[in-house]
């Protein structure tokens, strides 16, 4: 039973109040992002500007990473470039080909979107058989691929 202020008189009243409650574990699941991956609460900031700031560093950080995990659960088979940016599949293609990486990385030829969300949470130090990977796993497997993405560049006097 779900309640509701909201106006359920029609068929299509009902519908869109089941939409917008449908939606909800979307938005929760991004709070958790945020909260969780990008640790936005323990940041500890004391005045509303500065966190103001920091919640505009977050908010994309948390976006691309329940994207991923969304997009990799709901479209395991899709295409690995519908949820990463070319660049980041580069760095991640790059890393796998070697046969010996440090964080045991392996990639198939045509990665797909969950191949991607695993390899990322494997940056991360996600374990193998550990089931899906969490925010924090998450979050420290993108912030280890914007590293290398960032030391990449410096070397090679690009930007990527």
């Amino acid at each position: 039973m779900l309640l509701t202020t909201e106006s359920i008189e029609t068929d299509v009243d009902v519908l869109r109040v089941l939409d917008a409650y449908r939606a909800r574990w979307t938005i929760e699941e991004y709070f958790k992002a945020l909260k969780t991956g990008c640790r936005y609460e323990q940041l500890q900031l004391e005045s509303l500007h500065a966190l103001h700031n920091a919640l505009g560093l977050c908010m994309p950080m948390a976006w691309r990473m329940l994207h991923l995990r969304s997009y990799a659960r709901d479209f395991p088979e899709a295409p690995a470039d519908q949820v990463l940016e070319p660049k980041y599949l580069e760095v991640l293609v790059a890393i796998a080909a070697k046969q010996k990486n440090k964080w045991g990385l392996k990639l198939k030829r045509d990665p797909k979107a969950v191949d991607v969300l695993y390899a990322v949470a494997r940056l991360g130090g996600h374990l193998k058989n550990n089931g899906a990977p969490g925010w924090l796993t998450l979050s420290r497997g993108f912030h280890t691929l914007d590293g290398i993405l960032e030391a990449a560049a410096l070397l090679g006097g690009r930007e990527m």
